[in-house]
């Protein structure tokens, strides 16, 4: 018996940040939210994905994952947990991927970010889709953030040639009320196509959706606050070192801070955080999991770096933030927070991860301990559902 296409294949590739991943998986969740009947499988190397699928009918297959170091604001490639290095991995997982197209043969095939996937590890993929029969053929649809940011990949002539040849579909993942018109323009000129606005995605709002016992925005505020170190780079330690002497001076008083932090990349790094918040019993320190979700719906507020995929868990959340922002060349996250920032106000601070000094957190925390709410907005926050929805107008099915 020959089982099946596959319907819609969704593809993130993976380095130090969740935003690629979490994006993906909030449109593939709201997939088998909206059409529970489509056959929708998740690839990725991203290690945190499970913990962002949780319980959820959304199946996934891991790739070996990548790994990148941050050097003077600029992010590069170092060899994988699995000791191959990054190009290496590139070959590898190229093959990969071109083995799931030709088995699972995808009606549809969902990239995020660029068309050719990091180091064209798409580009296999690709040209084995081309030897297939016209009715065996995946529509490949490429999905991108609101801020693109200086992203070589997103912008070369390589990437709208490939985009030219294969994709039949573009979504833009941003609200141009919030963001202007601009990115969304730019967008559209790069590859020669008008993009689908489809608003935010929030993949914590699908997460709950399947989570039942993660709890809700409404319920009472119970923690401090929740803290989200994903990754140490280059000042992580300082950071972490005011962050401890911030909280201390704040004192119990205020109630319990959960710190969410992987401290795993960096040598030696675990034992001079865990020494940096000793003997503080308001402090909580946890490796990245699950529980950061329960967590972030009953705090009073939250530290996060300033990715697409922290933000919008925030915004879900209706937690007042203080953002941290690291020093890269790639200024995508600064042009974000700006324009978030004209509606947000004071509710999104922002920080530098190298420059913020004990007296300035303490300050900024202090307001949102003492009340601080999110003001009304309009921010498109319907994303997933609406880049589920352009899916499955593909395949003219449910």
């Amino acid at each position: 018996m020959i089982p099946e296409r596959l319907d819609v294949l969704i593809y993130a590739h993976d380095g130090r940040g969740l935003g690629h991943a979490s994006r993906s998986i909030g449109i593939g969740l709201a997939l088998r939210r909206l059409f529970p009947r489509l056959k929708v499988l998740f690839v990725s190397g991203c290690r945190f994905s499970q913990e962002m699928i949780g319980d959820a009918p959304l199946d996934w297959l891991k790739l070996p994952s990548y790994k990148t170091q941050v050097i003077e604001g600029k992010s590069e490639g170092i060899a994988g947990e699995s000791m191959f290095s990054d190009r290496e991995l590139g070959l590898l997982r190229s093959g990969d991927l071109a083995h799931y197209v030709q088995l699972y043969k995808p009606r549809v095939i969902l990239a995020d970010h660029t068309p050719q996937g990091k180091h064209k590890e798409l580009a296999h993929a690709m040209a084995v889709n081309d030897t297939l029969p016209e009715s065996e053929k995946s529509s490949w649809v490429l999905g991108v953030r609101g801020v693109v940011g200086g992203v070589p990949q997103a912008t070369s002539s390589k990437a709208a040639q490939l985009f030219g040849a294969y994709y039949s579909g573009l979504l833009w993942y941003g609200d141009s009320n919030i963001l202007g018109k601009e990115h969304c323009q730019k967008l559209g000129e790069q590859y020669g196509v008008s993009p689908v606005e489809c608003g935010y995605v929030l993949r914590l709002a699908e997460f709950c959706h399947f989570n039942f016992n993660q709890g809700s925005p409404v319920e009472i505020k119970k923690y401090a606050g929740v803290i989200s170190i994903p990754w140490l780079g280059e000042h992580g330690l300082k950071f972490a070192a005011t962050l401890a002497a911030a909280l201390k001076k704040i004192g119990p008083s205020a109630g319990i801070w959960r710190i969410f932090i992987d401290m795993g990349e960096s040598r030696g790094a675990g034992s001079k955080v865990m020494a940096l918040f000793r003997g503080m019993k308001n402090c909580q320190l946890e490796l990245p999991s699950g529980q950061y979700v329960s967590a972030l719906l009953r705090a009073k507020t939250a530290i996060v770096y300033g990715g697409y995929n922290s933000l919008m868990d925030v915004l879900h959340a209706v937690v007042p933030a203080l953002v941290v922002l690291r020093e890269m060349k790639d200024a995508e996250q600064q042009i974000h927070l700006q324009s978030l920032q004209k509606v947000l106000g004071k509710t999104m601070s922002v920080v530098s991860e190298s420059e913020v000094t004990v007296e300035e957190l303490v300050s900024l925390l202090q307001v949102n301990l003492d009340g601080a709410t999110l003001p009304h907005h309009n921010i498109k926050l319907d994303g997933a559902a609406a880049a589920a929805k352009y899916i499955q107008s593909m395949l003219g099915s449910d």
